[in-house]
């Protein structure tokens, strides 16, 4: 598959770091971080992201070809590097660093107002520490052919067709802006006119003279926590995007046995009333007390925000709804999942790429035909990367020291250790899969049982625990990218560094301006039309759940001790079906990856549902009928019609909610009729 979209064309002598390239990317740059910030604390979170990136730095990149004089300053024709570069450097900065959040939710809820200096610095060390692990892993997650990001294939096709300039090529330029075009169209029906095509389902439709509460937690979906969507019929590609267009086929079936194991699981959970669950909502994302209100978590903490146990007692065990608790379990089961699958089904290729470390051999075959191509340009060396990793390292232990964040030195160690561990099995995954792990709630877990009792002691934890994994899989990938598009990787190095630089600025200066001017709108259940702190919320809750309680909640003979125990469970699952499919090789039980399918388990805990059908239609049909019976139309418009697909989309939602929706303007609502 790569092979059909990845051209083996180099031209080592086209420019990559120049003037146009600094230009572009630091004006994205302060674009993407300023944007990606300010819309963290919208009531309707918008991501910029990568291919919208990709489409202003295309026409940037020809608007400055074609205006400045030609020479040093604008060297000719506008290259695939040079844009390749100036979407990773922008990219990079239009993350919404969790490190704004900490210090938010310091300001709003513990009244602690960080220094700037220590701000600044918390948000730069969390983002680049783990490019450090980054470096080290290399050879295991990037070089391999195996490991070849199929997340990445979309963006390739779209760069190819883009800069190639042939006959074929222009007509799938065409073709893609004639998707694009229409898909944005389209996009305004469901964002602003007829929101009721965000999800119709049938079978509500048919028995809503019913009132049953049963057909709305199986079927429904449209609204948010409504339920899970069975059935359901999406018109909504913001809801449905490209995820099982591009996730390889063994992903997919993973999807779909855990996304049907959840359909089946969550009801009995909630109506056999395990966990007392009968008493709260069916859905539902924070904690509660036993009649169903909100769990009032200030309460137990005393002056130290540590967990006052009188307050607690009197106070009483806050409950998760079934399906939260289910998530969580299934969360905790594929971390520990995801390393016994890497190690039973990939040790060799591990153990290979862990030797190339120390003894280079460029012939080997475990490396991909694009690797060897770059072998012309100069690596960069692994002290980089080391020392990116020493001296933000450093900064990690100085700024938590300095926010009186009351996480000792040896846990700070114990996060950015359990860090490089996740970095491996969540970058594996992803380069083979295409899935991405969300580890978050592990990592707050394990905070929680080594530093009980402290919320603001986890929140650091999880920071540079979770934080620090995030940063270098996107490293890794855009190391990846590089190698698929001959970017000499010190040039990709320094566009990491550069726009991550430049985000954390803005995220930080963003992130001060809002908290500290919209505090009341923030810290309201249901914000304004205009601001909202319902992502700052969940954080707070989640660092009281997992780091002041997670002893009381999640010990062996508490309430939820089985989200612990999915742990223990995660070892012997992979175990087990990597021996059945020894014994009966033909039953195919290699296809199943609990890395995955235990994620799945949990994926309708929240949220809007409606589109989970549809997505699955697609993805079945996509990635099983097309590219086995339709090869050469898969090959030539899969990839490039999902990147034109999510483009559209986003370009669509970003201007509904820029103009219309109340970001800057006050917000329009569009006549009621039959469909809104």
């Amino acid at each position: 598959m790569v092979s059909k979209i990845v051209s083996l064309e180099d031209d080592p002598n086209a420019p990559v770091l120049t003037f146009r390239y600094f230009v572009l990317s630091l004006l994205l740059s302060v674009f993407a971080g300023t944007l990606g910030q300010l819309y963290y604390f919208k009531p309707q979170t918008l991501v910029v992201s990568t291919l919208f990136l990709l489409l202003f730095g295309y026409f940037g990149g020809l608007l400055l070809q074609n205006i400045m004089p030609t020479g040093i300053l604008n060297p000719g024709k506008f290259n695939i590097k040079e844009h390749v570069l100036v979407t990773i450097t922008a990219s990079a900065a239009g993350i919404s660093a969790l490190a704004s959040q900490l210090i938010a939710v310091e300001y709003l809820y513990y009244n602690n107002l960080l220094p700037h200096w220590v701000g600044i610095l918390l948000v730069l060390s969390s983002q680049l520490i783990g490019y450090g692990f980054a470096g080290i892993f290399r050879h295991v997650l990037v070089y391999p052919g195996k490991n070849y990001y199929p997340a990445l294939l979309a963006q390739v096709s779209l760069y190819e067709n883009l800069h190639k300039g042939d006959g074929i090529s222009r007509q799938m330029t065409r073709y893609f802006f004639t998707v694009v075009g229409c898909i944005f169209l389209w996009e305004w029906l469901p964002n602003w006119i007829a929101p009721t095509l965000i999800g119709v389902s049938v079978i509500c439709l048919s028995t809503q003279h019913m009132k049953s509460s049963l057909i709305t937690n199986l079927f429904g979906g449209i609204n948010n926590n409504e339920g899970q969507g069975m059935f359901s019929i999406c018109f909504d590609w913001n809801n449905i995007q490209s995820n099982t267009m591009t996730w390889p086929w063994v992903t997919q079936v993973n999807y779909l046995i855990g996304v049907g194991l959840c359909c089946l699981i969550n009801p009995l959970l909630y109506y056999y009333n395990v966990w007392d669950s009968r008493s709260l909502a069916f859905m539902g994302e924070g904690i509660y007390n036993p009649d169903g209100s909100v769990y009032n978590q200030t309460l137990i903490l005393d002056e130290n925000n540590y967990l006052n146990r009188t307050a607690y007692l009197e106070q009483g065990e806050p409950l998760l709804t079934a399906t939260n608790a289910f998530y969580f379990f299934g969360c905790n089961l594929s971390v520990t999942a995801g390393l016994m699958h890497v190690f039973l089904w990939h040790r060799e290729d591990v153990v290979a790429g862990f030797k190339n470390i120390v003894v280079r051999n460029e012939d080997s075959s475990n490396e991909d035909p694009y690797y060897l191509l770059m072998q012309k340009y100069k690596e960069a060396p692994l002290w980089w990367y080391l020392g990116i990793l020493a001296i933000f390292g450093a900064v990690g232990l100085v700024v938590t020291n300095a926010s009186n964040s009351q996480l000792e030195w040896y846990y700070f160690l114990a996060a950015m250790a359990l860090s490089c561990v996740l970095v491996f099995v969540v970058g594996f995954i992803v380069s083979t899969t295409g899935f991405t792990m969300n580890s978050q709630s592990f990592v707050q877990l394990v905070g929680g049982f080594i530093k009980p009792g402290n919320p603001v002691a986890n929140m650091y934890f999880t920071l540079y625990g979770y934080s620090a994994t995030t940063q270098a899989v996107s490293m890794l990938a855009d190391l990846k990218l590089g190698q698929y598009m001959k970017i000499p990787p010190q040039a990709v190095f320094f566009a990491q560094m550069m726009g991550s630089t430049v985000g954390a600025i803005f995220n930080y200066a963003v992130t001060i301006s809002i908290m500290t001017q919209q505090a009341d709108v923030l810290t309201s259940e249901n914000g304004n039309s205009q601001w909202s702190g319902q992502n700052l919320q969940t954080f707070n809750t989640l660092s009281v759940t997992w780091g002041a309680l997670a002893k009381e909640m999640y010990a062996p003979g508490a309430r939820y001790q089985w989200i612990t125990y999915a742990f223990i469970l995660g070892i012997f699952c992979p175990l087990s079906f990597y021996y059945l499919h020894r014994v009966f090789p033909k039953a195919r039980f290699d296809y199943l990856n609990f890395a995955i399918l235990p994620w799945f388990l949990g994926y309708l805990s929240s949220g809007t549902n409606s589109s989970i059908f549809v997505a699955m239609i697609i993805g079945v049909f996509t990635q099983f009928y097309l590219r086995q019976y339709k090869a050469s139309f898969f090959n030539r418009y899969q990839y490039l019609t999902s990147a034109a697909l999510d483009a559209g989309t986003q370009f669509c939602v970003f201007v509904v909610t820029l103009f219309i929706q109340g970001a800057i303007y006050p917000a329009i609502e569009f006549p009621t009729w039959a469909l809104n």
